[in-house]
């Protein structure tokens, strides 16, 4: 799949309006992996790279990530770089409790502070 992969980042950094071109922590991965291949590594061997490329995509919004088959466009309120999922937890660490964010504030009792915002990792 790398090949293919490398397909698509070669499309996308064609592209100057592309995520890949405009977005500083993207681009620098994918460059670095352009670089590599220029230097002889094949792109089977860059398999953890184009992984770590495709998360940096999902995690700023960009659903397609380096699929040949998405559209290349970044979803609305789909992130802004950061982790897209969040929950709301114990601000002081002491329970299990969970809520879901909201416009309106979750009030943890116990610790009398609003819920902490945690970001979820995959």
């Amino acid at each position: 799949m790398s090949a293919d992969q490398l397909a698509i980042l070669c499309e996308r950094l064609a592209d100057c309006a592309d995520a890949v071109r405009t977005s500083p922590e993207i681009r620098a991965c994918a460059e670095s992996i352009a670089d590599r291949v220029r230097g002889g590594t094949a792109p089977l061997e860059l398999a953890d790279d184009f992984d770590e490329l495709e998360e940096l995509l999902l995690q700023a919004g960009y659903a397609a990530g380096l699929s040949p088959v998405r559209v290349y466009e970044r979803l609305l309120g789909a992130g802004d770089g950061h982790r897209v999922l969040e929950a709301l937890t114990c601000p002081g660490g002491s329970c299990s409790r969970i809520e879901a964010p909201g416009a309106v504030p979750v009030e943890c009792l116990v610790h009398r502070r609003p819920m902490a915002v945690t970001r979820l990792g995959s």
